[in-house]
């Protein structure tokens, strides 16, 4: 996963440091309101990317780290913070299934548009509770498949486009995983993204073959699995952009 995952984000950093979608996409507030950060907390940001979300509760927190396996990403994420004058913040290397930080150094923390990167997401979940204080939360947005009978077709094509990409999971099993390292699923919502086809594949740096190749995958589903995995076609079945459901979650951890 740390490998795969460096390549890939190293490559693209530059894309992703001016991406709106990431930078100040839907599920930021809605993550920033369930976690309802304050100046007692100390904050974690696990795959920080270009640290957009750790940025964002900087102001409303007594301290906050970001933490990224891409060095190129944490360039960025430290060139923004130094421009934004925010002294609160720092970035470091870090995976996030072997999180670099002693037991109960956190009142918070997220991730954001990252676990479907995880190849071991109980081994984060187990990290994060480690960290985490007792009467901690952990707030996470990832995108979800829409149900489980469409995870196969849509980690393919998720692949395709994003060889780092490990798995897009259903409700269902972030409800079983996040029971089983102990947190309590305190509230949800589900945040819906439109991603244009075009923007989506230049994101990533597709090539044409690869673009063809998801167009292909796209092509075998019938006209209601399509539907339902959220597939936009124009008026001549040509594949446009998709709808990706995309879940925040607030876990608390409780206990000792």
């Amino acid at each position: 996963m740390t490998d795969r995952s460096a390549a890939q984000f190293n490559a693209h950093a530059d894309r992703y440091a001016t991406s709106e979608v990431h930078r100040a996409g839907p599920s930021l507030p809605v993550l920033l309101r369930l976690a309802a950060p304050s100046r007692e907390d100390r904050a974690l940001d696990v795959a920080t990317g270009t640290g957009n979300t750790a940025l964002a509760l900087a102001p409303s927190v007594q301290a906050v780290t970001g933490v990224d396996v891409a060095g190129a990403m944490l360039t960025h994420a430290r060139d923004r913070a130094a421009r934004e004058e925010l002294g609160n913040v720092t970035f470091r290397s870090g995976d996030a299934e072997a999180l670099p930080f002693p037991d109960g150094t956190f009142t918070l923390v997220t991730s954001r548009h990252a676990p479907h990167h995880f190849t071991h997401l109980d081994r984060f979940l187990a990290e994060a509770w480690r960290v985490l204080r007792p009467g901690g939360r952990l707030v996470i947005a990832d995108q979800i498949s829409p149900t489980p009978d469409l995870q196969a077709w849509t980690d393919t094509y998720q692949r395709l486009r994003d060889p780092s990409h490990h798995a897009q999971r259903p409700i269902q099993d972030w409800q079983a995983l996040s029971a089983a390292a102990g947190f309590t699923w305190t509230t949800h919502e589900v945040v819906p993204y439109r991603l244009p086809f075009g923007w989506w594949t230049a994101q990533s740096g597709c090539t044409p073959t690869t673009v063809a190749a998801l167009r292909a995958h796209a092509a075998t589903l019938g006209r209601a699995q399509a539907q339902e995995a959220g597939l936009i076609l124009d008026g001549n079945g040509q594949l446009t952009a998709h709808h990706e459901p995309m879940l925040v979650v607030r876990l608390d951890r409780h206990g000792r």
